[in-house]
């Protein structure tokens, strides 16, 4: 399916209208309605009806920038809810590439041309054990293990022994999702591993990081000839950007280590400012010897924006970049409302609504209104029962700080945007657990959309749960 703006040209003066659609990044800003603003940000294609008004406006950026009263139709996806919104009198910010290529072939591209290495059946001989590392969260990520395991069947006189490593399911379902996506040939040939950070026959010592830190890692990582990772790269509040060797640590870790990592991030810095936490992680990639990484960069729900291989450096230094191209603006100001969503499917959920959240909290003025579309299933963790079962939820933010749990980290993002705004919620849980967490629920499309109709100054973010912006007056 292509992507881009689909946009419908109307004259006054004429009856006559015609389609075009613009595959890159464009600017509309409304002069009509100027006490309302709405912004589009990077994630999904929209539709924008545009009418003839012969008038035009400083042009700021002359490459990206049209001025004309738009009415838009926005279109928001999350898993099984599809939902658009009417919009009049808007300004539309879109990032994403125009044509979207698919995963698989993004990926067999990639490996074909790496960043700073060899390909990747080059880097490997005969009988060597490789392990592929996998981020489960990463977009696309049975396309990605797919084709790296087809590059892999290359290698001549018996091949390789693989190993397909996943991190410790909080759900205890032991990843079966990811299997079943598997083509079923995969699935008979790869041996697929869960980490289990409370056995201690699973992890080996690996070393001692610079600053005296006992490194400990799946003996599976210590022992292989070869270690592949697949992640994402994208904007995290505790690592700053994540990628690369954060799909190793600390998720293939020891129980105490997976325990203190989490903990809420530093959303009051910028990206780039230095992060310890962070620079451990390239650390224990360097001391465990990973040489090549698959990392995307995402995009919408039809495709990834980039898909990269190589040297995990040279793949972080391309990803930063186009990261930030992509999923990061800036607004002048804060907004009376911020209308979000965050991908669909098994492998999104809380995790990302609270990452979603933590954007919008962002983003918003106090006591304005964070409307989020998002697919979810019921919460069953440790800290969502808490809160579920609290009437004073702000009560819960210092015992999930001391004891965390493997859900503290989105319910704790959740507290926090109740403090900041009203959050809605349209989703398909049912009225009474939205409203339990502290949420207001929306029903269906019509009431979202009066909703959104009744907000002055609004910004609507798709796959939320990427973005970042900065915003220079905050109220």
């Amino acid at each position: 399916m292509r992507s881009g703006i689909l946009i419908r040209l109307c004259s006054r003066r004429n009856s006559i209208a015609f389609l075009c659609r613009i595959p890159h990044r464009i600017v509309f800003a409304g002069s009509q309605h100027r006490d309302r603003q709405f912004d589009f940000l990077p994630g999904e294609s929209n539709e924008v009806d545009i009418h003839d008004r012969r008038t035009t406006s400083p042009d700021r950026r002359p490459d990206r920038i049209a001025s004309m009263t738009t009415s838009a139709t926005f279109t928001l996806s999350s898993g099984s809810i599809l939902t658009s919104l009417n919009v009049p009198g808007s300004r539309s910010l879109i990032q994403l590439p125009g044509t979207p290529v698919d995963a698989i072939e993004q990926c067999r591209r990639a490996l074909n041309a790496p960043l700073g290495f060899p390909e990747l059946v080059q880097c490997v001989i005969p009988g060597d054990n490789v392990v592929i590392a996998v981020d489960p969260e990463t977009p696309f990520v049975t396309d990605i293990v797919s084709a790296v395991w087809e590059q892999l069947q290359g290698v001549p006189d018996g091949g390789v022994s693989l190993t397909l490593l996943l991190p410790e399911d909080s759900t205890g379902q032991e990843w079966s999702w990811f299997r079943e996506l598997l083509p079923i040939h995969i699935q008979q040939q790869l041996t697929v591993v869960v980490h289990n950070p409370g056995d201690q026959t699973q992890i080996s010592y690996i070393a001692s990081s610079a600053n005296g830190d006992r490194i400990y890692l799946n003996r599976l990582l210590s022992d292989a000839d070869t270690i592949v990772t697949i992640g994402i790269i994208a904007f995290d509040s505790l690592l700053g950007y994540r990628g690369t060797s954060s799909c190793l640590y600390p998720a293939f870790s020891d129980h105490a280590t997976v325990n203190a990592a989490r903990t809420q991030g530093h959303p009051e810095l910028t990206p780039e400012q230095q992060r310890p936490y962070r620079e451990l992680i390239d650390e224990v990639g360097w001391l465990v010897g990973t040489q090549f990484t698959v990392q995307v960069v995402p995009g919408s729900a039809e495709a990834p924006a980039a898909i990269l291989a190589g040297l995990p450096d040279e793949v972080m230094n391309h990803g930063r970049e186009l990261v930030n191209k992509i999923w990061r603006y800036a607004a002048d100001e804060s907004a009376d409302g911020v209308v979000l969503s965050v991908p669909g499917g098994p492998a999104f959920g809380w995790k990302q609504l609270g990452l979603a959240l933590e954007h919008a909290t962002n983003l918003v003025g106090q006591g304005g209104r964070i409307i989020c579309v998002a697919d979810l299933c019921v919460p069953e963790g440790p800290a969502a029962t808490m809160m579920r079962r609290s009437q004073e939820p702000e009560d819960l933010l210092k015992p999930l700080r001391r004891e965390p749990t493997h859900d503290s980290v989105e319910i704790t993002q959740l507290i926090q945007a109740l403090r900041r705004a009203r959050v809605y919620l349209l989703s398909s849980l049912s009225p009474e657990v939205v409203e339990e967490l502290g949420m207001i629920p929306v029903t269906d499309s019509a009431e979202l959309q009066r909703l959104v109709s009744s907000v002055k100054k609004c910004r609507i973010v798709p796959n939320a749960n990427y973005a970042w912006c900065n915003v220079s007056e905050r109220t």
